[in-house]
């Protein structure tokens, strides 16, 4: 169309149409586009300024699925063709042992190549698959909410301020925040203590938990945000914090008040408020007893092999996170699906919203910024991470969901005129772990799984620290123009 018509047709809507109706349909589609690359707190911030219609997510929702679809085919088909690859370096070993007895040094060269273009191979096919199963659900997820929040965020907001205005907010489920420290969330956490202890017992004699970080200060540094937040929090049990060695970016709680905090956790966050922001969510697992209310005799050793995918739920599962991924990253076992049963983590659709909004209660009483939680679910969502970062997500509940509900409650909150948001000690810590974590790669860790494949490990470590090559493919298309 001529550009004049072009004008003029504008120029005729601006007339004859109501003025907001004109600007919507002269208004480009450049924020829709945008949306999905924003911030969960700037979407929330600005969602009055954001126009998404139901049709218009609609829309968007049935492309990021066909999106999500035809990346998952790819991905189907890359697996498929790096198994064949592997058939075939498992044939070449076949032809050279039916070549000679012994290898001479020529042979040996080349069966080493072999193992490790095999082993790699293993993690590509283990990368991919996790790729496929549940990095582009979490990328479908992740952008979708970003427009559902855009949607339903300023009727939220209205509700939120009506209950405010007429003085029932206090009402909500948990609404007595006021008596924090002194209320009762569940009766009996200290009957939880002993399944807990159980749980780490089983843990260590198995093999199963990741290295300690053997390093006073920023043992430390973590324990004190730890007793920080216990202060501010429902506990009536002494908190117990344990740093893992774990490239996973996770923490887990066991019944009982023991806290488990992953190296890669503390490295991946940008302040303490974010790092808070976890410890909190499991803390609040604790509190609530959600694993004694699943009503459920789970126990390491008789759940561990059940068949899962190497996957856990954000802030909550860091168990499955860190001991599945600690094997498939470190160990060599790429594929096995091993699995810890959430039960014994209190993992459940409604447990995780109760987690999210006493988590947020917590980071608030002890003074800590409470949208700190928001931010790391943020970064972790729209992290390009294959493993370390995926492994941090099940969708249960829906991304937009969970955003919404925690928002929810730090607008609920009373206001503070100051919070922390960052601590000179916070990275502090994190540059001393740093160092620490280095020092400890370069070492045999003291209580490795006993599993461990060393041979494999020395001679491929090289080949193993190569990214795979469906990490280079881009993520889910931008929305359309």
């Amino acid at each position: 169309m001529p550009v004049r018509k072009v004008t003029a047709l504008y120029l005729i809507l601006y007339l004859i149409l109501p003025v907001g109706l004109a600007q919507e349909a002269a208004r480009p589609q450049n924020d829709l586009q945008k949306i999905p690359e924003m911030s969960y707190l700037d979407i929330l911030e600005r969602a009055d300024q954001l126009s998404v219609t139901a049709q218009q997510l609609g829309t968007m929702k049935e492309r990021f699925e066909r999106e999500r679809k035809k990346e998952q085919d790819e991905l189907k088909d890359h697996i498929k063709s790096l198994e064949n690859e592997e058939k075939t370096l498992q044939k070449q070993l076949e032809e050279m042992n039916k070549q000679a007895s012994q290898d001479t040094p020529e042979m040996a060269q080349k069966r080493k190549d072999l193992h490790c273009r095999i082993v790699k191979i293993e993690k590509d096919i283990s990368d991919a698959k996790i790729k496929k199963d549940t990095t582009t659900q979490v990328e479908y997820e992740n952008r979708l909410a970003k427009l559902e929040l855009a949607q339903r965020w300023p009727s939220e907001q209205r509700e939120i301020q009506r209950q405010l205005q007429a003085g029932t907010a206090r009402q909500r489920q948990f609404g007595n925040v006021d008596d924090i420290g002194v209320r009762i969330i569940q009766e009996g956490q200290s009957d939880d203590i002993k399944r807990g202890q159980d749980a780490i017992k089983e843990l260590k004699e198995m093999g199963l938990l990741p290295p300690e970080v053997d390093d006073a200060t920023v043992k430390d540094y973590v324990t004190s945000v730890g007793q920080k937040l216990s202060l501010g929090s429902d506990l009536k049990v002494p908190l117990q914090v344990t740093l893992l060695n774990s490239e996973e970016i996770n923490a887990f709680a066991l019944p009982g008040g023991y806290l488990y905090i992953n190296s890669g956790l503390i490295l991946k966050a940008e302040n303490e408020s974010e790092l808070a922001g976890v410890m909190a969510h499991e803390m609040a697992h604790v509190t609530a007893r959600h694993s004694a209310r699943l009503n459920k005799k789970a126990t390491i050793a008789n759940v561990l092999f059940q068949g899962a995918q190497l996957a856990a739920m954000i802030f909550t599962g860091g168990a499955v996170s860190s001991l599945l991924a600690y094997y498939a990253l470190q160990y060599g076992f790429y594929g096995l699906g091993l699995a810890i049963s959430l039960t014994l983590l209190g993992v459940s659709r409604e447990y995780e919203t109760e987690a999210d909004q006493l988590g947020v209660q917590y980071l608030w009483k002890s003074g800590y910024d409470p949208k700190g939680f928001v931010t790391f679910f943020d970064k972790m969502a729209s992290d390009k991470g294959y493993v370390r970062s995926t492994s941090f997500f099940r969708t249960h509940p829906a991304f937009a969901d969970r955003i919404i509900h925690s928002f929810r409650e730090i607008t609920f909150l009373p206001s503070k005129e100051e919070y922390i948001y960052d601590t000179p000690d916070f990275h502090k810590a994190q540059d001393q772990l740093k160092k620490t974590v280095e020092e400890m790669r370069k070492t045999k860790p003291a209580n490795a799984p006993s599993l461990r494949k060393k041979r494999i490990d020395i001679e491929c470590e090289e080949e193993l620290k190569q990214p795979p090559e469906l990490m280079e493919r881009p993520r889910l298309t931008r929305p359309p123009q």
